[in-house]
């Protein structure tokens, strides 16, 4: 069998396999090395700056209706690049991103860009200290958020086992599982919206090179490099580098 016919047969079959509460994590990234990944995560603190409010905040970024969506849609392993540049944001130094959704979503890839720049776009995000900018561009940025099916995010995490239920950041490369980015996982405790602009932000805190963090407190904020998907220990969600009021 062709190998794009046999991706399309596990693309189908993740379809129709119940993730349940406990399945999926923001990304794999700390499973295969932890200890660098928490030596990193030293400077990521998810502590407001004096300027930045504390507080959940709600996010602005709609969810779009995913009902009589398909999958597969398109080719398996194809990806659409949304070949659309934005402004830069941010007053540090600049990193750039370009944006591409595998074929097989059926999502469109400039929406999808579209969400991703809204997020980083946030006040609240990782801008929010003037450690750095971004800006999306057409193709060769410093790093690439891609949208993919279950099947393809474990082929391209690979080495991590990310079992058809998570997402990554494999080199300079930020995986999004098209799975948590429709549903969200029901660990989770606010809206859909919240949580992919939590999960985008936690990939991109990767790309940046921070690692993973852990609940400071029953009641608190989580660090949004908390990994939020697989639990929130007591914990309030919270999509933000730097949350606002």
């Amino acid at each position: 069998m062709a190998v794009a016919g046999v991706l399309t047969l596990l693309a189908v079959a993740y379809l129709v396999v119940d993730l349940g509460a406990d399945a999926g994590d923001d990304d794999a990234v700390a499973e295969a090395e932890p200890q660098a990944q928490e030596a990193a995560g030293a400077v990521a603190t998810t502590t407001p700056s004096s300027s930045v409010p504390s507080g959940r905040g709600v996010s602005t970024v709609a969810a779009p209706d995913r009902a009589g969506v398909t999958l597969p849609v398109g080719p398996v392993g194809e990806f659409l690049p949304a070949a659309t540049s934005g402004g830069t944001v941010g007053t540090g130094p600049v990193r750039t991103y370009d944006v591409e959704v595998e074929a097989a979503t059926g999502v469109d890839p400039v929406g999808f860009a579209g969400a991703v720049e809204a997020i980083l776009a946030d006040p609240r995000s990782w801008i929010a200290d003037g450690s750095v900018a971004f800006q999306r561009v057409p193709e060769g940025g410093s790093f690439t958020v891609t949208l993919a099916t279950p099947p393809t995010t474990d082929q391209i995490c690979l080495p991590l086992n990310t079992a058809g239920i998570l997402s990554c950041r494999e080199g300079d490369r930020v995986i999004i599982n098209l799975t948590r980015w429709l549903e969200g996982t029901t660990d989770w405790d606010g809206s859909l919206e919240d949580y992919r602009a939590m999960v985008i932000n936690h990939e991109v805190g990767h790309a940046l090179g921070h690692g993973h963090l852990g609940c400071p407190g029953p009641g608190q904020l989580a660090p949004v490099m908390m990994q939020q998907t697989k639990g929130l220990d007591g914990c309030v969600g919270n999509p933000w580098p730097f949350p606002g009021p």
